[in-house]
């Protein structure tokens, strides 16, 4: 072990000038920005400061988020209208196209919504249509019963009855639904920035034992190999943890 001499080095970053810190006369004093920010109440203003912008950011993230939702809602409850429509008259082309129209905006305006907000989105706009269905259908029921023999009329009630079942059942499911695939997106993303950092850190030490065995190498000394190298850095993270 004796042999051996590791060496961290840090190359710094562009721009910077060596010896010379931010805020920081090239004679070491402060600048009057350094001053004013290093001072106590500077530091106090400094900090306050950024976790006032975090605060604000965050905030500011939520609200875009809860008006995207918002307005998905709003327009899915538009389309909602243009769909109930088409139903009563299938056959008239213009509602058709009005109903195509809407759904397309609805659509658009629940891209932009996040996984587990869109759970919400589609339990609104689901909970509209299956109130919709259901109230068509009791119409077509007090039709029913002053004509109980018209086939006609009992196949729409049939049908608007179990399309007021499915989207009742669906807007029930969705906030569970994308609340599960926003919990495995957000997994899948944890488990990929694991393995970039382990992956960057395995380059890091592979790097840096090759760097380390040609500084040896150049004054005759022999090198190290991978395995050490990273047996060295849990013995240093080690000792970091203790102190």
């Amino acid at each position: 072990m004796s042999d051996y001499k590791l060496v961290l080095e840090h190359h710094g970053i562009l721009g910077q000038k060596w010896g010379v810190r931010r805020f920081q006369n090239a004679d070491g004093t402060r600048t009057a920005a350094g001053q004013k920010r290093y001072s106590a109440n500077g530091v106090r203003s400094y900090k306050a400061k950024r976790e006032n912008a975090k605060v604000d950011n965050s905030f500011q993230k939520w609200k875009s988020g809860s008006d995207d939702r918002e307005n998905a809602i709003k327009v899915g409850k538009r389309a909602n209208e243009k769909r109930m429509a088409y139903e009563r008259d299938r056959k008239n082309k213009q509602l058709k196209s009005e109903y195509k129209s809407a759904n397309k905006d609805y659509k658009k305006a629940i891209k932009p919504v996040t996984t587990y907000r869109k759970g919400q989105v589609k339990n609104e706009v689901g909970k509209d249509m299956s109130r919709k269905y259901l109230s068509e259908a009791k119409k077509i029921e007090k039709r029913l019963k002053d004509d109980p023999n018209n086939k006609d009329l009992q196949k729409q009630y049939n049908r608007m009855m179990n399309k007021y079942g499915v989207e009742r059942y669906n807007a029930r499911k969705a906030p569970a639904k994308y609340a599960a695939r926003s919990r495995a997106i957000a997994n899948t993303k944890r488990q990929a920035t694991m393995a970039i950092k382990a992956t960057a850190g395995t380059a890091a030490v592979v790097g840096g034992t090759y760097a380390v065995n040609r500084a040896l190498q150049s004054v005759g000394k022999n090198g190290i190999n991978t395995n050490n190298a990273f047996t060295f850095a849990k013995v240093g993270q080690f000792i970091w943890e203790l102190i």
